[in-house]
């Protein structure tokens, strides 16, 4: 989608559910992690074999804290408000870090409680990553 110096972003805003989000998160090291809408049944306790690819976790929506109670002791992790502010968190912490980092939106949740649909969602990561990338210009 977009690239930062050595921090990558990839919009997988259609991961509704742990499982999606699961390819998503085999597929990459050193993840800055944006999760989180509405919980789905299940949450993401099945995703716990994963927890070592995420380098900090940037939890959104409804399911936030549902979300963080799972991945403490795992997991790192950063409340945020909404959607914008995760991407900006956890774009600045994935270049703090250095090396080769992807900031990755696979929220394994729904979009409805602040998003009409998980396109919407989608978009509005790729409008914040696209602001990101022209400050930096």
């Amino acid at each position: 989608m977009g690239k930062i110096g050595s921090v990558s972003f990839v919009n997988d805003s259609k991961a509704t559910n742990a499982e999606a989000a699961e390819k998503a998160l085999t597929s990459f090291e050193n993840i800055f992690w944006i999760a989180g809408g509405r919980e789905k049944a299940g949450g993401i306790a099945s995703l716990e074999p994963h927890f070592g690819r995420i380098s900090r976790a940037f939890l959104i929506g409804e399911a936030r804290d549902s979300f963080a109670k799972t991945l403490t002791g795992g997991v790192p992790t950063v409340l945020c408000e909404n959607l914008a502010q995760a991407t900006v968190a956890a774009a600045e912490a994935a270049r703090r870090a250095g090396g080769d980092a992807v900031v990755l939106l696979s929220p394994a949740a729904a979009s409805f409680d602040q998003f009409t649909s998980f396109e919407v969602r989608g978009d509005t990561f790729r409008d914040a990553v696209t602001t990101l990338i022209a400050e930096t210009k």
